[in-house]
């Protein structure tokens, strides 16, 4: 019972930061756009002298800094959350589908964060500051390192949904359905012979 309570605390930390991360990167992509757009009164005056294409520069600059940063940590707290998870899965037996499942996920979220995500955020830093219409061979293979990126995690998150459905299934009654399963076994062996 400790061991399933554990397995579901960290699903829910794992699929709880995801979330987050996603949240938060897209709200500030969005908050750096409104701002840049609107600033403030003092702010407008004195980003007045600097021009709006570089003000939007640079806001969406310190919004990509944000995201790049919060993905490199929130990289190693995952690969924390899924090592543990496996480990556990793996060191108690609890189920051989949801231990290789968790592997599965392990390996995915080493890919993701030990080889795209140095490789996204080198090519962002790379294409800051440039306008759109500038290095559109980089912008190309930038655009498939995110969505190769987007892919890994929506296969981990289809994964973790996977392991949770096992827990579901082996939750506090599927010993009363295996002891269940066992009375019938014995009746029906039981009542053979009458039957035959």
């Amino acid at each position: 019972m400790h061991t399933r309570r554990l397995i579901t605390f960290l699903i829910g930390a794992w699929f709880a930061l995801i979330l987050t991360i996603a949240g938060v990167a897209t709200t500030s992509s969005q908050v750096a756009q409104n701002v840049a757009k609107a600033p403030p009164g003092e702010a407008a005056r004195a980003l007045f002298v600097v021009g709006e294409p570089m003000t939007q520069a640079m806001f969406a600059y310190v919004a990509s800094e944000i995201n790049r940063t919060l993905f490199e940590f929130s990289g190693l707290a995952e690969l924390g959350i899924v090592f543990t998870l496996a480990a556990i899965l793996l060191l108690t037996n609890y189920s051989r589908t949801a231990t290789v499942l968790a592997g599965v996920m392990l390996l995915t979220a080493f890919a993701s964060h030990l080889l795209l995500t140095p490789q996204v955020v080198s090519q962002g830093r790379i294409l800051d500051f440039r306008p759109v219409e500038m290095m559109l061979a980089d912008r190309a293979r930038f655009a498939n390192l995110q969505m190769l990126f987007g892919v890994l995690i929506a296969f981990r998150i289809l994964t973790g949904v996977w392991i949770a459905g096992v827990l579901l299934y082996r939750g506090p009654n599927s010993r009363m359905r295996r002891r269940r399963g066992d009375v019938d076994a014995i009746d029906n062996t039981e009542n053979s012979h009458v039957n035959g």
